[in-house]
């Protein structure tokens, strides 16, 4: 891994050219994408105008669908920037961090791995992801990307039957050798129950059986904040050391957010809540910045900094 404090120069020598050619590539995109905003405003007052109310539901149809026109313009007429930001900027940021490391902007964990994570119980019907990165640090493969997962529910029969997604995860999803064998599931899931209802929380966590045991761990401070179900509670307790259950409150503390864990097949899934889109560019306004820019290799760094901070590259209980 490379070190941080090098970082300043890597940008002013390596990312600057690129970044102030694709800023006056942003210029251009910022005007077209004014154009589309303007013709689409226009067309949605004069529908409004000139289609008589007579006409019913013609008129919001038609200015709903021109927005949504408009709305898809200009993905459209920027896409091609946004992919040119992070296959320039964000893929170079990626090989600063670690050589090893490949950086697929439209790639993404699979869904296959998502559902075998067991972290999450809705079905999910809906699955996308970006910013996908993979390689190798010290001893531990790694890979992660940003994942949507949704669940589809139906309402209705016939021509009134109408679909509606949920939201089951919205985040960072990263997958990681684990440096111990084991047999069976063991999840962490945020402690939501205790939380807002106390002891009584506890007697809801140990009715949820379709997650397996409760485990019960010696660090008070870690229960407030997690709670724990297996299939096994010596082999949960094998995986989930007290120096491993201080690294997760560690992780939790640094980025503030829901954290979610899975250790099935001797991978440790982990799950982190982030309504940001990360590595993206932005429009109407100069990415020629160096916190804009050191804003993404921050948080590069702190997902590359999982496999450190849960101490995973340690082989005492090698499986090489």
């Amino acid at each position: 891994m490379s070190n941080y404090n090098n970082f300043k120069e890597f940008y002013e020598t390596k990312l600057l050219p690129d970044l102030k050619i694709l800023d006056r590539e942003r210029k251009q995109v910022d005007r077209r994408v004014i154009i589309i905003a303007l013709i689409a405003f226009v067309l949605i007052i004069l529908i409004g105008k000139f289609i008589p109310s007579s006409a019913g539901k013609l008129s919001g149809i038609l200015q709903v669908t021109t927005g949504v026109l408009g709305f898809i313009m200009v993905s459209l007429v920027s896409k091609k920037f946004r992919l040119g930001f992070k296959n320039k900027i964000i893929a170079k940021i990626t090989g600063f961090v670690d050589e090893s490391l490949t950086y697929m902007p439209e790639g993404s964990v699979s869904r296959d791995e998502f559902v075998k994570s067991a972290i999450f119980q809705k079905t999910c019907n809906s699955f996308k992801g970006e910013d996908y990165i993979q390689g190798k640090i010290g001893k531990t493969t790694i890979e992660f990307s940003e994942v949507l997962a949704r669940h589809k529910t139906t309402t209705g029969t016939g021509s009134k039957r109408k679909e509606h997604y949920t939201t089951i995860f919205k985040g960072i999803f990263f997958i990681a050798d684990f440096n111990k064998h084991f047999k069976t599931h063991t999840i962490v899931l945020p402690d939501t129950a205790e939380k807002m209802f106390g002891k009584f929380g506890q007697s809801l966590q140990s009715m949820n059986i379709t997650r397996g045991e409760l485990i019960k761990l010696e660090d008070p401070e870690f229960e407030k904040e997690f709670c724990v179900y297996g299939d096994d509670q010596v082999e949960a307790r094998y995986i989930l050391t007290p120096a491993l259950v201080r690294s997760i409150l560690e992780v939790k503390t640094k980025w503030n957010t829901k954290i979610y864990l899975s250790f099935v097949d001797s991978k440790v899934y982990i799950a982190i809540s982030i309504k940001k889109n990360l590595f993206e560019t932005r429009l109407f306004k100069t990415i020629v910045d160096y916190s804009f820019i050191e804003e993404n290799v921050k948080y590069l760094l702190l997902l590359i900094g999982l496999v450190e901070d849960l101490n995973l590259n340690t082989r005492i209980w090698t499986k090489d």
